[in-house]
């Protein structure tokens, strides 16, 4: 009975140490999300600022060459205006149609840039538009973002509060345990994708693995005398004690 008594205890002190390993892992899983979640709307707030600086950028661009094409109109106004004035000078057939090619030409030029200058003012009324869209969205997501800053490092502090408290407790209960079964815990938890150590016997079956025990170690479980470990698993195996009503 005593030995019964001695093996319980040992589980209930593995589990319990156990249970604390997984809190603390779920707890530092938590973090990480939180964190990655923050990264990623931070980053998209960047891309925001950068396409803003952008837009900006390219609308100086556009207002540049507006105020480029617009010299080149006035000068080529000017030059069909002097033309004018001297066309009444001119007496030979030869300079005559050299003036009117002249003249084409420089009618030409000023119907170009005059479509020139309005597709100018369409891309920057369309490029004024996308800035403001960018600047109100980027406002919007700066808010969130310095929001769920605020969230996630309450809830970051609160988590590394828990965490302390889960370390203090584990350093206690750790002092209860044999250093050999220490270190054999810590040995199976590290090997175990999710950190468990213990699984319990569900109708004859490892509830972890589900693989049908072999009968023998199912008994030796239930005799209680040593800790038996599932064969296909590696975790420590135990069965409950029946509920009395």
């Amino acid at each position: 009975m005593s030995e019964d008594h001695s093996l319980q205890d040992t589980l209930s002190l593995v589990y319990s140490l156990q249970s604390m390993d997984l809190e603390e892992q779920k707890l530092n899983a938590q973090t990480n999300i939180a964190m990655s979640s923050l990264n990623k709307e931070k980053a998209h707030v960047e891309l925001l600022s950068r396409a803003l600086d952008h837009s900006k950028a390219e609308l100086i661009g556009l207002e540049t060459s507006h105020q480029r094409i617009e010299r080149e109109l006035k000068e080529t106004e000017l030059l069909l205006s002097e033309s004018k004035k001297k066309q009444k000078d001119l007496k030979h057939a030869r300079d005559i149609q050299a003036f009117l090619a002249e003249t084409e030409f420089r009618r030409d030029e000023k119907d170009r840039l005059e479509e020139e200058i309005l597709a100018n003012l369409e891309a920057q009324s369309v490029l004024s538009r996308k800035i403001q869209a960018l600047e109100e969205e980027l406002a919007l997501e700066s808010r969130r973002v310095e929001e769920m800053s605020l969230t996630v490092s309450g809830e970051n502090q609160a988590r590394t509060h828990r965490i302390l408290e889960i370390e203090q407790s584990k350093k206690s209960l750790e002092n209860a345990f044999d250093e050999d079964l220490l270190a054999t815990y810590r040995r199976l938890r590290d090997s175990q994708k999710n950190g468990q150590v213990i699984t319990r016997v569900i109708d004859g079956a490892c509830e972890s693995c589900r693989i049908t025990l072999p009968p023998r170690t199912v008994t030796e479980v239930k005799k209680k005398k040593r800790i038996m470990s599932c064969q296909y698993c590696q975790r420590w195996l135990y069965i409950e004690d029946a509920k009395t009503s």
